[in-house]
């Protein structure tokens, strides 16, 4: 008698929860990286703004004129060190997702025990 055929097995479409999790993440991270540059380069381009009508004003406009100008020049400098510590992070969290140990499914941790 002829052995059965088996039919192959296939593996799911499905990417695991962990991918899409990261998948997801990464893709939240490049939208944050696109909208902190993009509030960069206004910022930038405010500050170039500001500079070029600098010969135009009265004194007490050369006053406000100065005060706008620190303030634009903090807040870039503020935007990319929020970026970097986001960044900073998002990096950190990757690496103690990936390398904390996974629970097996039948397996209960010390502390859940039911009493």
């Amino acid at each position: 008698m002829p052995a059965a055929k088996q039919t192959p097995t296939r593996k799911s479409a499905r990417p695991s929860a962990t991918a899409r999790a990261s998948a997801s993440t990464r893709a939240r991270v490049e939208q944050n990286g696109r909208v902190v540059a993009r509030v960069k380069d206004r910022l930038e381009a405010a500050q170039r703004d500001l500079a070029a009508i600098r010969g135009s004003v009265g004194t007490g406009g050369r006053d406000l004129r100065k005060d706008v100008a620190k303030l634009l020049r903090d807040a870039r400098r503020d935007v990319e060190k929020m970026n970097r510590e986001l960044l900073r992070d998002l990096k950190r969290l990757q690496r103690d997702l990936v390398s904390a140990p996974k629970a097996k499914a039948g397996q209960r941790t010390r502390g859940s025990r039911a009493s």
